[in-house]
């Protein structure tokens, strides 16, 4: 009887058999440890060591008043390039200590801020105390920098109850803000012109980091943007009728008559043609297919307007010659309500337009172009807003004369902000559609209910727009200029001047989307942009030049320099039939641009 040998089962009997060839022996994966954002830690720890740095520069400048090795300039430049390296942090680093140590950060800059608002001033030199003497610059400023480092607490935090407290915040301070200028615009209209219209933007800001992170579709945050554009309305109807009422009712009938008092009949029919338009809205209100509230309030403002202009055809209602309140209480109270009510209808509406305008807009912010394009406007202005103050200090021979006014007239038409311009012109439009037609995503658009018209005035507006962003810091830093300077001077001229950069950025826009439906290359659409903004530079050189010109065709080029227009805005005149051809261009453009694209259905 045989015996059959045992067969081996033991694995490391097994793995010993096969000699060198043998499996490895498993064992427990290896615990593994998450490093963090070590770059961005970096930055931050560089950015915080900068900040102290310049804090210690500008205060030991100020509270000394002696020379230093640092020169107190360069401690502001190492404070700004501080926050924004540890801004960069904030935004990119979710961890938890992280988070919550710059949302304290963003408390610190508040409280700063609130104390800047209540302390009086100034701390030497006079006996007179003004509450409030430090809100401009400082505590605008402290304000802007914790609604910055706030905005990347709010969006990392994790914990709901901070979350939530965070939001409120935002919502808060951007509330009281917005609603507190309105109101104490009222009473004082000349102190919108610098601290107002400051808190008014940052306000509007906070608000809009609060929309940012609520649910705007239903509940508070619908509500909350709602009622933003509510008062955005009602500040602007009430800068009409302030700015309109009193001196028609004052006027009374006497203005529809002519020098021999007659009855002047074109006078007497543009009367009855705007009271004709307010009860063309009266109408829209009683059968328009709105909500019964917009009905309703649409239909009171008409009655109330059309009654005003009847009242004041008939007799004279108001005995005593009304003050002057368009230039600026009216202006800028109009202005921050149709910002609120932009705001508004861009949160709230669903429509077509306003979606797209929407998407365009936030594609500028989300994108680095956008803050490239931002930051390069600020630094040209800042450049040309240093030009301008040399240039103020020695006209007035160091501090002992005066300059004549308007002083803003040898502001902003420099070397710098007019070189920039062309780059800005043909960074915002160079996308707008030939990386659309590139991408495949044009005809993407086009497959939904879209149509061209629709598409082309979305883009147009939302970069429109972004440009009248960009230059925003152009008139910030004459805020500065009034605080730091101790003195008053007529603003009144730098209000012409964005109306006038309107009308020519309109135009600007609108040739370089047109260019940009052209092409599929972004280089290429970029290139024809700047090309022709440098023949808008050189219809100003031959206007200036003359260059044997006839005196018809020179007054032709006059029209179309820009350069000249703008000049003209800051010496306080604003022709309004060189503002109306700009306008006129750029709708030639919008229509071109809609026509190209139109062309897709020809092929």
């Amino acid at each position: 009887m045989s015996s059959t040998p045992p067969t081996t089962t033991d694995p490391t009997s097994a793995a010993t058999a096969v000699g060198l060839l043998r499996a490895p022996a498993e064992t427990a994966p290896s615990a593994t440890k998450f490093e963090g954002p070590t770059f961005a830690r970096l930055v931050g720890f560089i950015g915080l060591f900068l900040l102290v740095l310049g804090t210690v520069v500008v205060v030991a400048t100020r509270a000394t008043g002696a020379a230093r090795i640092v020169p107190e300039g360069w401690g502001f430049l190492f404070a700004g390039l501080g926050i924004a390296l540890m801004l960069y942090h904030a935004v990119t680093d979710g961890e938890q200590e992280v988070r919550r140590m710059y949302g304290m950060l963003a408390a610190t800059f508040l409280v700063l801020a609130v104390a800047a608002a209540v302390l009086p001033g100034p701390f030497k030199g006079t006996e007179a105390k003004t509450m409030g003497y430090y809100l401009l610059p400082w505590g605008v400023g402290a304000g802007f920098l914790s609604l910055l480092f706030a905005v990347p607490f709010v969006r990392h935090e994790t914990d709901e109850l901070l979350q939530q407290i965070g939001a409120y915040t935002l919502l808060g301070v951007g509330s009281l803000l917005c609603v507190g200028v309105l109101v104490k615009g009222v009473w004082e209209p000349a102190w919108l012109a610098g601290t107002g219209l400051a808190l008014a933007v940052l306000g509007l800001g906070f608000l809009c980091a609060y929309f940012g992170q609520a649910n705007t579709d239903d509940g508070p945050g619908y509500t909350v943007a709602f009622t933003l554009g509510v008062v955005g309305a009602g500040a602007l109807f009430y800068a009409f009728a302030r700015t309109v009422f009193p001196t028609v009712l004052y006027e009374g009938p006497a203005v529809l008559r002519n020098a021999y008092q007659a009855t002047d009949y074109w006078k007497a029919a543009g009367r009855g043609f705007v009271i004709l338009a307010f009860l063309g809205l009266v109408a829209i209100g009683a059968k328009g297919k709105f909500p019964l509230w917009l009905r309703a309030t649409l239909a009171g403002v008409g009655l109330v307007c059309a009654g005003v202009f009847v009242l004041a055809s008939t007799k004279v209602v108001v005995t005593t010659a009304p003050s002057a309140f368009l230039v600026p209480g009216g202006l800028i109270t109009g202005g921050i309500g149709l910002a609120y009510l932009v705001v508004s209808l861009g949160v709230c509406s669903d429509s077509q337009i306003v979606t797209l305008v929407r998407r365009e807009l936030s594609a500028y912010f989300l994108s680095p172009i956008g803050y490239l394009v931002l930051g390069g406007m600020a630094a040209a202005q800042w450049y040309g807003f240093l030009q301008f103050v040399d240039r103020l200090e020695r006209m007035s021979g160091g501090g002992r004369g005066l300059v004549p006014e308007p002083i803003v007239r040898f502001y902003i038409v420099a070397l710098f902000p007019i070189l920039a311009l062309k780059l800005q012109v043909a960074a915002l439009t160079m996308r707008l559609f030939a990386e659309e037609k590139k991408s495949g995503t044009l005809e993407v658009l086009f497959t939904a209910p879209v149509t061209e018209w629709v598409a082309v005035i979305s883009k147009f507006v939302a970069t429109w727009a972004f440009f009248m962003i960009c230059w925003l810091p152009a008139g910030l830093f004459l805020i500065v200029l009034r605080m730091e300077g101790g003195a008053s001077f007529d603003y009144r001229p730098l209000l012409g001047f964005y109306v006038a950069l309107g009308a020519t950025g309109a135009a600007f826009v609108g040739m370089g989307m047109f260019l940009s439906a052209l092409t599929n290359n972004q280089i290429v659409a970029a290139v024809l942009t700047f090309l022709g903004m440098l023949g808008f530079l050189f219809v100003y050189v031959g206007v200036d030049a003359k260059l044997g010109l006839g005196p018809t065709f020179v007054m032709f080029l006059t029209k179309l320099s820009y350069i000249e227009l703008w000049s003209m805005s800051l010496s306080g005149q604003l022709p309004i039939r060189d503002v109306i051809v700009w306008l006129s261009l750029a709708v030639f453009f919008v229509f071109l641009t809609i026509k190209r694209l139109e062309m897709r259905r020809w092929s």
